[in-house]
């Protein structure tokens, strides 16, 4: 058994454990009973409890949670469709409601609604806009806070070209509104063509031009933004749209977060590894890594069949694809145990041949299942081959996807991991360290985190080494770079901050964003110092120099508790 740290189990019991007796191994248990339910062979009720008791797996927030529990939905996120008219906008209202009673996040695309001003033909008056009813659904998601514990989240997408393209910007930035809101801006190859040629721009809608504009000072604005206040976000449709499903089920927005693409009414289901678990020293232990992909690939196909959906429509979307995100946390400890630095050419080489080898062996577990259960509904052998990712494939795996077909549409992604990745005490997601001391406050608590590596080093007053670093050290292209090369292995997305300097100019950005762009199906961007309230607050190393001195002077080795890449005195 893994053994919790005191901030992990402070974690657990105020968002995890069901009662307050539950211990880990105790959770690990329900978590793996539920999810086995169905399975014929009843070891692998013992299989999934040990994947997730030892920390090689852990399933995402809301299958910790939920699991075990009366008609619960244990998938994290969800996408919603929105249509132009007063109707299709309740529906939507209606299902938001509905899913975020639930813990859900969403992603809604809100560029089918017409832009403000446009006469309404059939009942008179004009339209007020696409703008004004994310507003409305805004001040809906407050009452599910206020009425319980959840915080309701959703991320809202809008089209480049359309017309309340700069209101939707402005919405949250300079109106302050839309607090319950991610905003997201989805561009193409024709706009960035346009911006890099210094190119005419049209706002239209229905076929209509609404405005011409100059590409480069719409980008401008999104740019500024972003330093601001880090958003919106930009998406790349193009890539986006180029997912495994797109014979049957295209896709409209993304999740919450954006790393998995969706079609209206999917869902996501998430889990990731725990990169450093599967080091010997400082060698990968390949096979060790290949079997938990191989049960975390059943464990999350097995979360489809037993998720109670509260909408019926996202019951047959979900099931007709089978669509999973398969992740990883702790991908920065993992590096510096290898002694590697987070960005550097060495640490690209590592991601490329690790991303690669999880991407193959994930395939191939889930052409095993479609041996065993039968290839996902909607598979088309023609099809499905098709697909641009698949394509990309080793020629083994593809001839082996023809002749089986294959348990699930898509596989693999990279989501935060922000609040599951501090039961293992790892870096979240594919994220650097934030620092290398910090503070965080949160919903559970404040409390104090140093790396462990760190921990060692100021105790014997040694000089850091080159390669232990935090998200303070790097440039925006380091992030950018490692998010490229994990993006080419994954089937879904990445969602990946890519952190920024104070005094960033608007022209480096925008350098880097055109290049990074292309290869991307997503970013975003936060440049320090931009938002109040972080949940972390770095500690200065001669101020953790001189707390770790104070705090251990008459402690035991024993007495400093640490767990994998972070310890707590």
């Amino acid at each position: 058994m893994s053994e919790l740290s005191q901030n992990a189990l402070e974690i657990c019991k105020k968002r995890y454990f069901i009662n307050d007796d539950e211990t880990w191994e105790d959770l690990s248990k329900r978590v793996a009973v539920a999810v086995s339910i169905n399975e014929k062979d009843k070891k692998w009720t013992d299989i999934f409890t040990e994947e997730i008791n030892e920390m090689n797996f852990i399933p995402g927030g809301r299958i910790l949670r939920n699991c075990g529990k009366l008609k619960q939905s244990i998938l994290n996120c969800a996408c919603i469709p929105i249509g132009d008219s007063i109707e299709a906008i309740g529906d939507t209202i209606k299902n938001s409601l509905i899913l975020w009673s639930y813990g859900a996040g969403i992603g809604i695309d809100f560029s089918p609604l017409r832009p403000i001003g446009t006469p309404l033909l059939s009942k008179g008056g004009y339209s007020s806009g696409m703008v004004s009813f994310i507003k409305a659904i805004d001040a809906v998601a407050h009452t599910i806070e206020t009425g319980g514990q959840r915080r309701s989240g959703c991320l809202a997408l809008c089209r480049i070209s359309h017309p309340e393209i700069f209101e939707f910007i402005d919405a949250k930035i300079k109106d302050k509104e839309l607090s319950y809101f991610n905003l997201s801006v989805g561009v193409d190859k024709n706009f960035i063509y346009a911006v890099e040629e210094d190119k005419d721009w049209d706002l239209t809608f229905t076929g209509k031009t609404y405005k011409t504009v100059k590409a480069r000072d719409l980008w401008d604005k999104i740019l500024e933004s972003m330093i601001d206040t880090a958003e919106p976000g930009i998406i790349n449709l193009d890539n986006l749209k180029k997912n495994n499903s797109y014979y049957f089920q295209p896709i409209s927005s993304t999740n919450l977060c954006g790393e998995i693409p969706l079609p209206s009414f999917g869902t996501c289901c998430l889990g990731s590894l725990v990169l450093p678990n599967f080091l010997s020293g400082k060698q990968t232990n390949w096979k060790k890594l290949k079997n938990s992909i191989n049960i975390a690939v059943r464990f999350l196909d097995n979360v489809l069949d037993v998720n109670y959906y509260p909408i019926k429509q996202m019951e047959t979307i979900t099931l007709e694809g089978r669509r999973i995100g398969l992740g990883v946390m702790g991908l920065h400890n993992f590096f510096i145990k290898k002694e590697i630095k987070y960005g550097s050419e060495k640490s690209i080489v590592e991601v490329e041949r690790l991303f690669k080898f999880i991407r193959d062996t994930a395939y191939i577990a889930s052409v095993e299942l479609s041996k065993e259960k039968g290839a996902f509904p909607k598979y088309s052998r023609s099809d499905f081959n098709r697909a641009s990712f698949v394509k990309k494939l080793p020629a083994k795996i593809r001839l082996a996807i023809k002749s089986n077909g294959i348990r699930n549409v898509c596989l693999t992604s990279a989501q935060p991991t922000g609040t599951s990745s501090l039961i293992p005490e790892v870096s979240s997601g594919i994220e650097p360290i934030f620092a290398l001391a910090y503070k965080r406050k949160d919903r559970v608590s404040e409390r104090y985190y140093i790396q462990e590596d760190l921990l060692d080093i100021l105790k014997n007053n040694e000089e850091i080494p080159e390669w232990l670093t935090d998200s303070s050290n790097l440039r925006p292209e380091h992030h950018l770079e490692i998010q490229a090369v994990v993006q080419k292995y994954l089937d879904n997305a990445v969602s990946k901050t890519v952190n920024c300097p104070k005094g960033i100019t608007k022209n480096e950005l925008s350098e880097l964003l055109l290049e990074f762009i292309k290869d991307l199906k997503g970013m975003t961007v936060y440049v320090d110092g931009t938002r109040e309230g972080q949940v972390m607050e770095r500690i200065p190393i001669e101020e953790a120099k001189k707390y770790v001195k104070e705090s251990t002077k008459d402690m035991s080795e024993d007495d400093v508790q640490c767990n994998r890449g972070t310890c707590e005195i």
